[in-house]
């Protein structure tokens, strides 16, 4: 190939790339909502929406009636990712994302489900919460949350 074929495809590629649709520069809520999206396609259709648009879309998936039906003080928590026992386990999703696992425990006759986040501790991703701790690039630590009827009735952190 030529090198001015080469240079023109290259461009091509960059102007693609930096078309290419990013989580990251959606604003708060917004961003946290693509996190919380399990579908790949649905997070994909989520990111190429104006921003006009993105409520009608939430509310067709559910996920904006659950927003509202929390509190104010969680909402505002989901800026700053201090999830407390007590709030609902939305409120964690939004605030950190999709947890990386999730069991179900019998404990003296009731099931307690168990959430577990990874939150990059060093590395490009510092501060970031992801589904799997390689993808930190770095450290990591976890928090584990349990949750019962919907509420987390328990947080620990386990690094």
């Amino acid at each position: 190939m030529a090198p001015r074929t080469l240079g023109a495809v290259a461009l091509s590629l960059s102007f693609l790339a930096a078309c290419t649709p990013s989580p990251d520069r959606l604003p708060t809520p917004a961003k946290n909502f693509y996190y919380v999206i399990e579908d790949d396609a649905q997070q994909l259709e989520y990111l190429k929406l104006k921003e006009s648009e993105r409520q009608g879309f939430l509310e067709r998936i559910g996920l904006w009636q659950q927003w509202l039906e929390l509190p104010s003080v969680e909402r505002d928590a989901v800026e700053t990712g201090e999830v407390q026992v007590g709030f609902k386990e939305f409120a964690a999703h939004m605030a950190w994302g999709l947890p990386a696992t999730v069991r179900d425990v019998e404990v003296r006759g009731r099931v307690v489900h168990y959430e577990t986040f990874i939150r990059c501790t060093s590395g490009p991703k510092i501060g970031e919460y992801v589904r799997v701790n390689i993808d930190c690039d770095g450290t990591s630590s976890e928090v584990e949350i349990a949750v019962e009827n919907g509420a987390v009735t328990e947080l620990k952190y386990l690094d």
